[in-house]
């Protein structure tokens, strides 16, 4: 089976958009494929990731706290939360 490309959604609430932002255009330099959605219910974010193609949603809900959603795995989708501190690695 060829491995899947990540492809993620950025969406977030208004108290998370800066930190959406930031953190796509991270994710775009390093060579994934992100695209951002801006401000959505969080009750959406399964159906925003689906309908868009993507493996992943991470929805910011505000600058520290992220929702991610895996769309496509071996285990068939789940939702964590976790924080920026989280999805950055040190240099």
């Amino acid at each position: 089976m060829a491995e899947q490309k990540t492809k993620a959604l950025f969406t977030c609430t208004e108290a998370g958009y800066d930190a959406a932002l930031d953190i796509m255009d991270l994710y775009r330099k390093s060579g994934m494929y992100a695209v951002f959605y801006g401000i959505a219910n969080e009750n959406d974010l399964i159906s925003l990731g689906e309908t868009n193609g993507m493996t992943h949603v991470l929805h910011f809900v505000d600058g520290e706290n992220i929702k991610l959603v895996s769309i496509s795995d071996e285990m068939g989708g789940f939702t964590v939360d976790i924080t920026i501190n989280d999805l950055i690695l040190p240099k």
